[in-house]
């Protein structure tokens, strides 16, 4: 039976490795692309990937020391691509180190945070799971825009991940 660490251990590099693979199409895109309006709720690449990282900030730091929140989750931090794949590498490699760090227990309590002055408490597996689900929700956004403008898709499934590593 896979323990709890083990499986947000496996979604945290899988999350890291399908963020590559995107950030690598990401990366070829100039800056008009990245830009450009599309039908989506953040309304572009670069703020879609924004995000992306603003969220994993902010959740980040209510788990690790409920740190009050910096960015709203419309902030765009990087305006530049290549500045935001280098804080995006950063913050999944953040990602992975916590959770080796967590153990059973760790996992099994609770998460309490603050959100809009509201005193908030999750258990800390609902909240692993909700990171990395919003991950993969807006990366599927991201590929959809990617798409949209090269026609070039990217294949980011897990069960593809899971093949080769």
């Amino acid at each position: 039976m896979i323990s709890f660490q083990a499986y947000f251990l496996k979604l945290a590099r899988y999350n890291q490795w399908a963020n590559q693979q995107l950030y690598d199409v990401l990366n070829t895109l100039d800056d008009s692309q990245l830009n450009q309006l599309q039908p989506n709720f953040f309304d572009s690449i670069i703020k879609t990937a924004n995000h992306i990282w603003v969220g994993d900030t902010l959740w980040l730091g209510r788990i690790d020391g409920n740190q009050p929140a910096k960015y709203q989750l419309d902030s765009v931090v990087f305006y530049n691509i290549r500045n935001l794949t280098k804080a995006r590498v950063q913050l999944d490699q953040e990602i992975i180190q916590y959770i080796e760090k967590l153990t059973e227990q760790d996992i099994l309590g609770k998460v309490t945070y603050s959100r809009w002055g509201e005193m908030m408490q999750e258990n800390l597996y609902d909240v692993l799971a909700h990171l990395f689900n919003h991950q993969t929700h807006h990366r599927g956004q991201l590929h959809s825009m990617v798409f949209a403008i090269t026609g070039q898709s990217v294949a980011l499934d897990l069960i593809i991940f899971q093949r080769i590593k």
